[in-house]
């Protein structure tokens, strides 16, 4: 009695998780049966591999907040253009080896990236999959009508899913961020704690800078949009850098000032129920009217605290402004990226055989090559299982590609098994249809990558091709194949170009301390030419991005507590760094130094670029090139008459101080 008390409970909820998992899945499911069946319907069964190609990509944008038209059509067209350069590549051996060593180096490049690390796989998923059974030109024509059929249902369904879910979807970061800011200044001023809201704050700031990144322009640095959230994460990034870290600026000095700071509050949690980025004036205009009278009550005090308040109200009427007229164009030439910055960071920076993209392309490639010029040269039915197996298995990263390999070969030999005992039961097309679709539906409500995805995924093929062969060899190709796959795939992760998750938070450990100097030549620059808001917009998406990839990845590589607190406070002390010299940008933009003001920060950046160097060298980083020697250079932290520069400069000599000496004491 006392056990069935325990797994009761148990069962219960577990059997409630797969029911969640099943409706969260239901969607998708539906969507792949339909295709499913009308594929087989209207062309015939030998095309049902597209099935799978277009349901990954409705499964990866049906439920995005916000899918435009364009984009997605412009995504579809690439599949039929991939479908084309997929039927040529099994024209012969020279032209599959040529494109698949060009395709994925193309697909990575260009929608991969170690922040969005998948990006590559619907597009390449369609390249590789539509080469597995080569087909005559007929069967091509066949082909690429299924496609297009495919690609309009698609289209049609998302479009049809997101206006039937309008305002489902949940509220957008903007709203959320706003909201959490006027919960968390009304619990300081009446003196709560507020450590896991700010927790949730640096969350949902580095996710508004992420956001930001998915939203890079061609010609410009960012988008219309992106622009937009871009400014919102940098006001977002100063007032969180005020309440964490300089909590008195924000402390009211008299009762006058405390009830300013209270409608600040209260205004911070209005705008959150508004999707004030929408530019609808009809929801912005009471937050511009409401906004101006606090900016004017702000500006007639000139202590710190007023200024603070009056410096928010500025930048978010302006980022309301914007969003009204967004539509006239708000990127200016400012905003434009250098056609020689865009190849060379853009292009050329990818060639190096340090980046994830270059060690990521040159694997796949290799993989491609190997296992397409196995499926020509020794075509039987189903010889394509070896390469489609090693094309899931490699991923990016070594620990994912070795954890999915475990899975992967598990939940093969289970799904042999559980299949060899009910397809007795299943003696007509019908019934394998019908069992495919059981099949296909547990495979889309498990978690991708697990042993019970595997073994769904096993009965589903097996199912499918016990159709055209006997039960016994099915099983025996499809053990045989996926062991082949699972040796291939170890060889080529281990030998060929590896990258794991530690050497790539070493990597981006180095990139962050980079970004570092970089910022400084681009302080020292700012002393006398006029600010690239392109440049700076570049930087602090990239510096935000990388940061949030080091905070996602470091407790998988460092397991240890106390080293994963020390590497947190590196973070946590460069994030404030990052905060700082960031707004000294926009103080040295407003003014013009006279000479002696320039000499004092170009000798203040020369020592900071000489200790963060030393910093990199305590941690076994690779130092910079080309610094310049501080002999004789006179260290100096304050410039008369600008005292809110001349604050932000000792802050941030503090907690590069502060980052020293923690490193220093590791070391030692």
């Amino acid at each position: 009695m006392k056990m069935k008390q325990v797994r009761l409970p148990q069962f219960h909820d577990r059997a409630e998780s797969v029911w969640a998992q099943f409706l969260q899945a239901l969607p998708v499911i539906v969507f792949f049966l339909i295709m499913f069946y009308a594929v087989i319907f209207l062309f015939g069964m030998e095309y049902t591999t597209i099935v799978s190609v277009v349901t990954v990509i409705f499964q990866g944008n049906y439920r995005k907040r916000k899918v435009p038209a364009i984009p997605l059509i412009r995504l579809l067209f690439q599949q039929l253009v991939l479908l084309i350069l997929a039927y040529i590549a099994t024209w012969n051996i020279v032209l599959s080896l040529f494109l698949n060593l060009i395709v994925p180096f193309w697909l990575i490049f260009t929608k991969a990236s170690q922040f969005n690390q998948l990006g590559y796989f619907s597009t390449l998923m369609t390249f590789t999959f539509m080469q597995f059974v080569p087909v005559d030109w007929n069967g091509f024509v066949v082909q690429f009508e299924a496609m297009t059929f495919c690609c309009v249902f698609v289209f049609i369904t998302i479009m049809l899913y997101h206006w039937m879910n309008r305002g489902k979807f949940g509220i957008c970061t903007e709203r959320k961020v706003m909201h959490l800011l006027g919960c968390i200044l009304e619990k300081f001023l009446r003196e709560e704690d507020i450590g896991n809201d700010l927790k949730e704050l640096f969350r949902l700031q580095r996710l508004l800078y992420q956001e930001a990144n998915n939203k890079r322009g061609k010609r410009h640095v960012v988008t219309t949009a992106g622009k937009l959230q871009y400014m919102y994460a940098l006001l977002i990034q100063r007032t969180a850098y005020l309440v964490s870290n300089q909590s008195n600026v924000l402390r009211p000095a008299d009762e006058e000032s405390r009830r300013l700071a209270l409608d600040l509050a209260e205004y911070m949690q209005k705008a959150g129920d508004i999707d004030f980025l929408s530019g609808e004036r009809t929801k912005t205009w009471p937050l511009k009217k409401e906004g101006r009278r606090l900016l004017v009550e702000a500006e007639k005090e000139k202590d710190i605290f007023h200024r603070h308040v009056a410096n928010f109200f500025r930048m978010f009427l302006f980022i309301l402004h914007q969003a009204e007229v967004k539509d006239q164009g708000i990127l200016s030439e400012q905003w434009e990226v250098p056609p020689k910055h865009q190849f060379k960071e853009r292009i050329l920076a990818h060639f190096r055989p340090d980046t994830f993209e270059m060690r990521f392309a040159l694997r796949m490639s290799i993989v491609l090559m190997a296992g397409m010029a196995f499926n020509l040269l020794f075509y039987d039915d189903h010889s394509y299982w070896f390469v489609m197996n090693a094309f899931l298995l490699l991923r990016p990263m070594y620990e994912d590609s070795n954890y999915r390999m475990r899975t992967r070969f598990i939940g093969t030999a289970v799904g042999c098994m559980l299949i060899a005992f009910v397809l007795p039961f299943c003696d007509t097309t019908a019934s394998h249809l019908i069992l495919s679709g059981v099949m296909v539906s547990c495979m889309y409500a498990a978690t991708p990558g697990t042993i019970v995805h595997a073994l769904f995924v096993t009965c589903f093929a097996l199912t499918m091709t016990t159709l055209a062969m006997g039960e016994t060899m099915a099983v025996f190709l499809r053990m045989a194949y996926i062991a082949g796959a699972v040796l291939f795939v170890l060889i080529i992760n281990r030998f060929f170009f590896p990258t794991s998750l530690g050497s790539q938070v070493r990597y981006n450990l180095q990139l962050l301390f980079h970004m570092h100097h970089m910022y400084l030549r681009m302080l020292e620059d700012s002393l006398s030419n006029q600010l690239d808001y392109w440049r700076i917009c570049d930087a602090q998406i990239q510096y935000h991005t990388v940061l949030a990839q080091i905070r996602n990845d470091l407790p998988q590589v460092e397991k240890d507590d106390k080293d994963r607190e020390y590497y947190n406070k590196i973070l946590n002390i460069t994030w404030c760094m990052a905060s700082e010299i960031q707004q000294m940008f926009f103080q040295v933009k407003h003014k013009k130094r006279g000479a002696q003001a320039r000499r004092i920060m170009e000798q203040y950046i020369l020592y900071t670029d000489y200790v963060l160097n030393q910093i990199q060298e305590m941690l076994h980083l690779k130092k910079e090139k080309k610094l310049k020697n501080i002999e004789g250079a006179k260290y100096q932290r304050y410039i008369e008459g600008e005292p809110e520069l001349s604050s932000l400069m000792v802050q941030y000599a503090r907690n590069l101080s502060r980052l020293y000496v923690l490193v220093l004491k590791r070391v030692r």
